[in-house]
């Protein structure tokens, strides 16, 4: 059976488009008890979802929340209170933030789920507090899974820190020393204080990387990779936090398919949207709404794949996967409104 996915492409109205689709989840969720699952972005980053496109929610729900759970990396959001305080330097103030995990990530909960490469799914605790979530999801690229969608969003966003080294652990990053300038931006971001210089390029300590890829997101070269069946087993992992996070809930999916950048908004301060919006999505099926945010992002970039040209990851076998597994499906009928 095919899902509907919705499309809102007036980029001069995006927030009456938002209003819209909220409204429209709404009457299907009800009006209490709705946690909105965000990325708030690294500090300075300027590139994620627009809170001003969210400032109405209220009108729809009934003392909604921003939900969300701590990075692995060092950063501005590894502990809640400095997650929460750069939710509000970036304009998030507006709802009260629940960060599920704890201060430091050490509140989680393990879901049983019996997928091939995970048994029990840690996830953030306070997740259980919330039965109607929607995801807002900022669509872009992404180093190790080629893009970011609603799965993405879900899964990796909602795994406690130990579940997000679960799903980096299979990662072992290369580098490339003919491209490897030695700006020591690696060195500077490895929260595993496992990259090294050596021989005047960057060296990473296998034994002690904890593989949570931000050194590949950082890189200004792209001197930095995993090979391809790492990158594989990590998006595998990400759909199955999806299927543990998504269990026994009722989730809707919201896109933004603006500011499309080429990194995700783990990365911190200011970076350049590579091709035009296109507009918002919204399903009630995250393997049909991510399909149809890249077909668009292919449509509007002249046909090309700008991701997998871009990162070398084939970001089309997360979907795959995700259908296998059951999550949703890639057929999908697109539906456009006013």
């Amino acid at each position: 059976m095919r899902s509907k996915v919705y499309f809102y492409k007036n980029l001069d109205e995006l927030k009456s488009g938002t209003n819209k689709f909220i409204e429209m989840i709404s009457k299907e969720l009800g009006e209490d008890n709705i946690g909105l699952k965000i990325h708030f972005g690294e500090g300075n980053n300027d590139t994620h979802i627009d809170p001003e496109l969210l400032k109405d929610v209220t009108k729809y729900f009934n003392n909604p929340k921003f939900v969300e759970c701590n990075v692995l990396y060092k950063g501005t959001r590894t502990r809640k209170s400095d997650h929460i305080e750069t939710a509000k330097k970036h304009g998030f103030g507006f709802l009260e933030i629940d960060i599920l995990d704890g201060e430091l990530g050490e509140e989680a909960v393990e879901v049983p789920i019996n997928t091939p490469n995970t048994k029990f799914a840690k996830l953030g605790k306070g997740l259980e507090k919330y039965g109607k979530l929607i995801a807002l999801t900022h669509f872009k690229g992404h180093g190790m899974s080629g893009f970011g969608g609603a799965i993405k969003n879900v899964g990796m966003g909602l795994g406690s820190r130990g579940g997000k080294l679960d799903m980096h652990s299979s990662l072992s990053p290369q580098v490339n020393r003919q491209t490897c300038i030695a700006c020591k931006v690696c060195i500077e971001n490895c929260p595993a204080d496992a990259i090294k210089l050596v021989e005047n390029k960057a060296g990473v300590n296998q034994d002690k990387c904890i593989g949570c890829a931000m050194c590949i997101a950082v890189c200004p070269t792209g001197a930095i990779s995993s090979v391809p069946h790492e990158s594989k087993r990590l998006m595998e992992k990400v759909v199955e936090y999806t299927l543990a996070a998504t269990k026994n809930k009722e989730w809707w999916y919201i896109n933004f398919l603006t500011n499309i950048t080429y990194l995700c908004d783990c990365k911190g301060g200011k970076q350049k949207p590579f091709m035009k919006d296109i507009g918002i999505l919204m399903s009630k099926d995250p393997v049909a709404i991510d399909k149809a945010s890249i077909d668009l992002v292919i449509k509007y970039n002249e046909g090309n794949e700008p991701f997998e040209n871009k990162h070398g990851v084939e970001g089309s076998y997360i979907l795959d996967y995700a259908e296998e597994l059951g999550l949703g499906t890639q057929d999908y009928e697109l539906i456009e409104i006013e």
